[in-house]
């Protein structure tokens, strides 16, 4: 806590510091979706689940005999084998989570399990594995759950800490921080590879950014620059379609910027050895897929319920109606938690739809147009990109795509129009402050309501009639601890990275404003408000160190045309 304080009243701590907040807030917040949601409540979570417990155990190859036409057969303990029975509540957001069994902690025979991951990568299912050596029962998936949504934290704080370090990074921070939508982190709260693939991206996008904006001292940004190397073997063994992320990112990337410091970072001696050392790692995956393509057939199946092949249809129909269908998703970006059965409540989806609606919008209404070309980029890659993978489906498995699978390219996308805003100057005058405050208590709302609207779905179910009330007089499941010291704990954590993140971009200024700070009468707490919200240059240039911000500087930017 002391820490917290410290780092909070300088606005910006150092690297290091930084990470270690980042990562405790991060883990805090997936840490109570993990706990929050019921067993098997996170999509296609008994698959990896299985699989993970399979890879633990020896079993990383899919043999031969043991793929059918549902999925490949492992052997693992039965209380992992048996976890398709507890989605009894899945598809159906009336029925709550009550109806699945217990897992019981002796239940350890070993029997067979099903999955349709049989042939993805093992890296992230050995990590996350590990528990159910040692543990058996609930408290082994829920520790499961628990290291997953650790490793996810790791990469965002490093993600969000290369991003502090951009020469000008306000803009850039605030637009990663709003893009951390209720879908980001419920899906850090389960057991699935793409939680991860979402982080190791944003992780890698930052990294290379910050390397690419210190491109004349590469030294003061090792840290980034270690981050890219991390998130770019991790992105290489985490699923085959991770790999497409990580080139879009680094695209955008160079996109960015001019094209002579990329060519410049890319002959200095500290880059050319991280990319010495990613490259094994990355070679790793490549042979994984190979390995993974040549073995025995791996019957993989779609997503229950969405499964719909069109063997003899065109391909180019497929293309077009994932194109027509690009901003239906936008939705699920926000949140749809479960099993596609649990949209995020109208509220919710109306501020963040509003935020990304501005964010798409302000790079045509600040010019020049040109210096938005990484933008332009990730905008068209965001139509394109996942219109074409699903192409490649198309006849085989029909339209399965979900939201969650763009969540990497969403990310990178908004990132980069935080960076094509980084020419301006970051307001703060006493309204820009005072909206700033109404906004980010907005967003600690919304994530908390989000919070409450899932535990409802799960403790009573939603039904046309409203049972808010239902929730304190007769639950019929509680997750543990309980579901209203569970939104309580969510509703602190959030304030607390919201302060963080305040106090960031309007250092010295307040979160909350008390009236009594007029030190009289006849001052109410606008004009107290204002009068505490005066800043002082000099001192937030020597409470903000490193931030680069034109503001803190005194001083206005100029940059030439296309320079980022």
């Amino acid at each position: 806590m002391t820490l917290f304080l410290s780092n909070v009243r300088r606005g910006l701590p150092r690297p290091l510091p930084t990470f270690g907040l980042l990562a405790t807030i991060f883990a805090l917040l997936f840490g109570l979706w993990a706990v929050a949601t019921p067993l098997m409540g996170a999509p296609d979570e008994p698959a990896h689940t299985i699989k993970a417990a399979a890879v633990v155990r020896g079993q990383v190859l899919v043999e031969e005999g043991t793929s059918f036409g549902h999925g490949v057969h492992v052997r693992v303990p039965n209380y992992i084998a048996s976890l398709h029975a507890q989605s009894c509540y899945k598809f159906n957001r009336a029925q709550a989570a009550d109806c699945a069994a217990p897992v019981y902690a002796d239940d350890t025979f070993t029997n067979i399990g099903v999955t349709s991951a049989g042939s993805y990568n093992p890296m992230y299912y050995w990590v996350v594995g590990l528990p159910t050596l040692f543990m058996s029962g609930a408290p082994a998936i829920y520790a499961m759950r628990l290291v997953s949504a650790a490793l996810c934290a790791l990469f965002f704080a490093a993600g969000f800490t290369a991003l502090t370090e951009l020469r000008r990074p306000k803009y850039p921070v605030l637009v990663a921080a709003l893009t951390m939508t209720p879908m980001i982190l419920f899906l850090g709260g389960g057991i699935n590879p793409n939680s991860l693939e979402i982080a190791a991206t944003m992780a890698a996008f930052a990294g290379f950014v910050v390397v690419l904006d210190n491109w004349r001292n590469t030294r003061r940004v090792l840290p980034a620059l270690a981050t890219v190397v991390a998130a770019t073997v991790v992105l290489a063994n985490a699923r085959q379609i991770s790999l497409v992320w990580l080139l879009c990112a680094l695209i955008v990337g160079v996109c960015s910027f001019r094209l002579r410091r990329t060519l410049a970072v890319f002959t200095d001696k500290r880059v050319l050895t991280a990319v010495a050392v990613a490259v094994p790692g990355a070679l790793l995956g490549f042979l994984w897929m190979y390995v993974a393509a040549n073995g025995p057939a791996n019957v993989g199946v779609a997503p229950e319920g969405i499964a719909n092949p069109h063997p003899d249809a065109p391909l180019y129909r497929g293309f077009m109606i994932m194109l027509d269908r690009t901003y239906d998703f936008f939705p699920q970006y926000i949140g749809t938690m479960g099993w596609l059965d649990t949209p995020a409540p109208e509220l919710v989806t109306l501020v963040w739809g509003g935020l990304m609606i501005a964010a798409l919008v302000v790079p045509f209404c600040v010019r020049p147009l040109r210096n938005w070309t990484g933008y332009w980029v990730a905008l068209a890659m965001l139509y394109l990109v996942p219109a074409l993978l699903q192409t490649a489906l198309w006849r085989g498995m029909g339209f399965i795509w979900q939201g969650r699978y763009t969540l990497p390219l969403v990310v990178v996308l908004f990132v980069s129009v935080g960076l094509g805003l980084r020419k301006l100057r970051f307001p703060t005058s006493p309204v820009a402050v005072h909206i700033s405050r109404v906004m980010f208590w907005l967003i600690v709302f919304c994530h908390t309501l989000t919070f409450v609207y899932v535990l409802r779905r799960y403790v009573v179910g939603i039904s046309e009639i409203a049972n808010w009330q239902t929730l304190f007089s007769s639950p019929d499941w509680q997750p543990p601890l309980g579901w209203f010291t569970l939104t309580a704990a969510y509703l602190l954590v959030t304030a607390a990275g919201v302060l963080l993140l305040f106090r960031y971009l309007h250092p010295g200024q307040p979160l909350i404003v008390r009236a009594a700070a007029s030190g009289g009468k006849g001052k109410g707490p606008a004009r107290a408000g204002r009068q505490h919200e005066q800043p002082h240059v000099g001192e937030t240039a020597s409470t903000m160190p490193n931030t680069g911000d034109p503001v803190t500087s005194g001083s206005e930017v100029k940059t030439g045309p296309g320079q980022s």
